[in-house]
Parts: structure tokens; C-alpha cells; sequence
């Protein structure tokens, strides 16, 4: 049997610093192999996001079919899904591979502030809540704020349907603390925090999750391992 995949979904960012060749660059890096459904075509480089446009969701929904039905899928990781049409017909694929663990990284903005979802933000908070059931939501504070339209309350994300949330403090002052919270407890993972210029480190961290999770790896331990993967990519990106 080939190498355990993972099928991603998400925006196509042509600088790689993003999006869905970061996630590529992540899976690989943790030891699985990826492989990609465009959810969206953007306009953006290193520094700004600009445009982005939804791919059909029809064509999505035959390209992961394809995929699903000869490659080795494994996990799957769920990134920027662009509109609600495109995230119902990711929800029904999920529907059907129930037994694949998944990884949810609600992208809702640019790290520049553009929106990339197109509709309101009840209609993506909506969208990303329905991927997230039963999988493991990856938000930052400010995501999580927008999901719960309140205060970021990973207890509060899992009583939403989420499997288990990773809530990532990277945005906050001082060295990054990221939580992640089961049914079971919570444990704190902390480490000092690198200079670095570069994007995509959620893309990377949802991405190289799941490639552990592929590969049989128990989500805590595909956390601590996926975490090495993102500093590793910040420190070759100062």
C-alpha cells in the first residue's frame, strides 16, 4: 500500500507562502504525502492578500472523489473553504468518510485583514462550525473569538460539536502558549517564541496535525511533533 495521505482542502496562495502549498510543504515535512483539492484561487504574494475567487463546487467535489477513491487518504485537512457552498460540499465528503480523522483550520481573514469568505460572518462562522464536528478544530484566539462571537473559549467550541480544539496563542504577547482541549482534560504547550517574517503557520500546524494522524499517530503526540515541524519552518524564515 502506498504512504499514508492527506487530502487538503484549501485556497491555492501563489507566493507558497500559505495556504495550499505550505500545507504541502507541512505534510511532507511530517512524513506523509499530500495531496490537494483547490477550494479557491487568490491573488496575493508574500505580503498582501488581494482577491480570492471560490472554485465550483462541483469541480471540488469530483476532484476529492477521484482522489478518495484510488490514493491512500488517511486524514484530512480542512483550511480555507471560501463559501458556504463549497463547505457543504466538503461536509457531505466528510459525511461519508466518517472514519477518517480530520483537521479543521478556520480560515476567515488574511493575516493583511482581507475577509476570505464570501458571504457574512454568521454564514462562515455556520459553515466552519459544521466542518468542525467531531474533528479537531485548530483557531486562533481571534478565530475562536469570531466562531463563538465572543470571548475565545475552547470548552465552549467543543460544546459546539468540535472533537477537540487547539486554541493557538501566537497573536498574544510574550512567548506562544497553545491549548489543546479533549473530553478528556487539557494540556499547555509553550515554547519561546522565534523572530520570523513568515505566514502560513497555521496552514502548516493544521496541516502537519494531520499528517501524524495519518500515519497512526495519537493526536497528542502529533501536535508536539507538528509544532517542531512550524518552528523549524519560522526558523528558516527569519
Amino acid at each position: 500500500m502506498s504512504a499514508p495521505c492527506v487530502l487538503v482542502f484549501a485556497g491555492l496562495d501563489p507566493s507558497g507562502a500559505a495556504g495550499l502549498l505550505a500545507d504541502a510543504e507541512a505534510v511532507r515535512a511530517a512524513g506523509a504525502r499530500p495531496l490537494g483539492v483547490l477550494t479557491a484561487l487568490t491573488v496575493q504574494t508574500t505580503r498582501a492578500a488581494i482577491m480570492f475567487e471560490p472554485i465550483d463546487p462541483a469541480r471540488l467535489t469530483e476532484m476529492a472523489e477521484a482522489l478518495l477513491e484510488e490514493e491512500n487518504v488517511r486524514a484530512i485537512k480542512i483550511g480555507m473553504v471560501g463559501d458556504a457552498r463549497s463547505a457543504a460540499a466538503i461536509a457531505k465528503l466528510l459525511q461519508r468518510r466518517k472514519g477518517l480523522p480530520a483537521v479543521v483550520d478556520p480560515v476567515l481573514r488574511s493575516s493583511s485583514g482581507l475577509s476570505l469568505f464570501k458571504g457574512s460572518l454568521p454564514a462562515a462562522r455556520e459553515a466552519y462550525l459544521m466542518l468542525a464536528q467531531g474533528a479537531l478544530l485548530t483557531p486562533n484566539i481571534s478565530e475562536a473569538e469570531l466562531l463563538l462571537d465572543g470571548p475565545a473559549d475552547a470548552r465552549a467550541l467543543l460544546a459546539r460539536g468540535a472533537g477537540a480544539v487547539l486554541l493557538k496563542g501566537g497573536h498574544l504577547p510574550g512567548d506562544p502558549v497553545d491549548v489543546l482541549v479533549t473530553r478528556d482534560g487539557e494540556e499547555r504547550f509553550s515554547a519561546p517564541r522565534i523572530a520570523s517574517k513568515a505566514r502560513g503557520t497555521g496552514c502548516r500546524l493544521a496541516s502537519a496535525i494531520a499528517a501524524g494522524l495519518a500515519q497512526g499517530t495519537p493526536l497528542r503526540d502529533s501536535v508536539v511533533t507538528a509544532r517542531e515541524v512550524v518552528r523549524r519552518h519560522l526558523e528558516s524564515h527569519p
